[in-house]
C-alpha cells in the first residue's frame, strides 16, 4: 500500500509540474485560429501557474513558448479594431512589451534561443501599437496619454535587452517633447528636446518618387541615392534640418519655466550654431529688449539688418530704441525713413517720424520755459521755430493717416498738431473722427 501511495504522490507532483504546458499549447492553438478571447484565457491561466512556481522547475522550451506567445496574444489584442477585443485589457500593449522583453532576457541565459530573433522582429509592431494609442489619445485632447504613448514606444525601441537591434528613435522623442508641452508638462518637454539635441537629432527626411510615381521615404541619404543610381527612383528631396525649431521649442519652454540661466545658455548656444536663422535672431533681439540691454539690441539689429537688407522692420525697431531710450532723434529719424523706404506699409514707422518732430518741439518747449520774463524776443523766436517743427511733422502724420486711417493714435496726433499750427478746422475734423469711433 505504501508503494501505491508513493507512486500516486509522484504522479500528482509530475502533473502539477507540467500543468502549464497544456495551457500554453491551448493558447497557441487559439491564437492560430484568431480566437483571442480564448487565447488570452489560456495564457492568463498559464501565467498564474508559472508565477506560482520556481522558474527552475519549468522546462526552458515551455517558458520560451510562453513568453513569446503571450506577447503575440496581447499585441494582437492591443491592435484589434474590435472594441470588445481591445476592452479585454486596456494595458494589453504594456503586457506585450514586457513579455517580449522577458523572453529576450530569459533566452539570453538559456541553452537555446528559439524565439529571440522573431521577438525582435515584432518590436516595431508593438511600438506602432503605442503610436496608434498615442494618436487616439491626442485626438481626444488627452495630451498626457499621447505623451506616454510616444515615450513608451521610444523606451521600448531603445531597450538595452535588444542589443544591436536597439535604436534611438529621436523622431519619437521630438514628438513627445511637443506633446508634453501641450500637456503643460514643461519639465518633460525640456527633457525630450534637450535629449534630441544631445543625441544629434536633425529631423532631416529623404524622399524620392518611385517607378510607379509614388512618393517613397528613405531611412537615410545613402539608401535614397542607391535607388536613384539603380533607376528605381527619381526626384530626390532632402528635407530641412529642424534643429533650429527644436532649439526654439526648448528656449520657449525655459522661458515659461522662468529658468533664466538655461534660457540664456540655450539661446546663446543656438545662435552660435545657427547664426543665419532669423527666428533665433529675433528671439535674441527680444531678449535684449526685455532686459533693457540696448547696446546688445542695437548690435543684434545691425546684424539683422546686414542679413536681411530688405526688411524694414529692423530699421523701425532700431529707430525706436534710438529715439525712446538713447534720445538720438537724428539717428532715429534716419532709421524710420529707411524703414518706410523698404516697406511702404509700415505706417507705424511713418507715424514715428512725426513723433521725432514732436520730441524736437518738446525740446524747444523746455528752452522756452527756461527763459526769463524779459526775454520776450527769444521766446517769440523759439515759438516760431517750434511752429515750423510742428509743420514739418504734419507731412509724416498725414501720410501715416493715409496708410492707416483706423489708427486713432494717428488721429489724435493730427488733431493736436493741426491745433498747434493754427489749422483749427482740420483739428475739429480729427476730433469728429475720434468721437465717431467712440474715443
Amino acid at each position: 500500500m505504501k508503494k501505491v501511495l508513493v507512486a500516486l504522490s509522484m504522479a500528482m507532483s509530475l502533473g502539477l509540474s507540467a500543468q502549464e504546458a497544456p495551457k500554453v499549447t491551448s493558447a497557441i492553438i487559439a491564437l492560430r485560429g484568431n480566437e483571442l478571447v480564448e487565447a488570452k484565457g489560456f495564457i492568463d491561466e498559464a501565467t498564474d501557474i508559472i508565477d506560482g512556481k520556481n522558474q527552475a522547475e519549468i522546462k526552458e522550451k515551455i517558458l520560451s513558448k510562453f513568453y513569446y506567445n503571450k506577447s503575440l496574444i496581447y499585441s494582437k489584442i492591443a491592435a484589434s479594431p474590435d472594441a470588445a477585443i481591445k476592452a479585454l485589457d486596456e494595458n494589453a500593449n504594456d503586457v506585450a512589451a514586457q513579455s517580449i522583453l522577458d523572453l529576450i532576457k530569459f533566452e539570453s541565459v538559456a541553452k537555446k534561443q528559439p524565439y529571440t530573433a522573431d521577438a525582435i522582429q515584432n518590436i516595431p509592431n508593438i511600438a506602432y501599437n503605442y503610436l496608434i494609442e498615442a494618436s487616439a489619445a491626442y485626438e481626444t485632447g488627452d495630451y498626457e496619454g499621447a505623451y506616454n504613448g510616444y515615450m513608451s514606444a521610444y523606451e521600448l525601441k531603445k531597450n538595452e535587452l535588444l542589443g544591436k537591434s536597439a535604436s534611438l528613435d529621436t523622431g519619437l522623442l521630438f514628438n513627445a517633447g511637443i506633446i508634453a508641452g501641450q500637456a503643460g508638462n514643461l519639465e518633460a518637454s525640456v527633457g525630450a528636446f534637450r535629449s534630441c539635441l544631445d543625441l544629434g537629432y536633425t529631423g532631416v527626411t529623404f524622399t524620392a518618387t518611385d517607378i510607379l510615381g509614388n512618393p517613397k521615404q528613405y531611412p537615410n541619404k545613402a539608401a535614397m541615392e542607391k535607388d536613384i543610381t539603380a533607376g528605381l527612383a527619381t526626384d530626390p528631396v532632402v528635407g530641412e534640418d529642424v534643429r533650429p525649431s527644436v532649439y526654439i521649442s526648448l528656449i520657449n519652454a525655459y522661458k515659461k519655466l522662468e529658468d533664466e540661466t538655461k534660457y540664456n545658455q540655450t539661446l546663446s548656444e543656438a545662435r552660435a550654431k545657427y547664426p543665419e536663422n532669423k527666428d533665433l535672431l529675433d528671439i535674441q533681439l527680444q531678449s535684449f529688449l526685455d532686459n533693457k540691454d540696448y547696446d546688445g539690441a542695437l548690435a543684434n539689429l545691425d546684424e539683422a539688418i546686414e542679413k536681411n537688407p530688405t526688411k524694414g522692420i529692423y530699421h523701425f525697431v532700431k529707430g525706436n530704441i534710438l529715439q525712446t531710450e538713447l534720445k538720438d532723434l537724428d539717428a532715429a529719424l534716419t532709421e524710420y525713413k529707411r524703414a518706410v523706404e523698404l516697406d511702404s506699409t509700415l505706417s507705424d514707422a511713418m507715424y514715428m517720424c512725426g513723433l521725432v518732430y514732436i520730441d524736437r518741439a518738446n525740446e524747444i518747449t523746455e528752452q522756452m520755459n527756461n527763459l526769463g520774463l524779459n526775454e520776450t524776443r527769444k521766446y517769440n523766436a523759439l515759438k516760431d521755430k517750434q511752429k515750423g517743427v510742428f509743420e514739418e511733422s504734419l507731412q509724416y502724420f498725414e501720410k501715416s493717416y493715409e496708410m492707416n486711417p483706423e489708427d486713432m493714435d494717428i488721429v489724435r496726433a493730427l488733431m493736436e498738431v493741426y491745433r498747434k499750427v493754427g489749422d483749427y478746422q482740420k483739428s475739429m475734423d480729427m476730433k469728429a473722427v475720434l468721437e465717431a469711433a467712440g474715443e
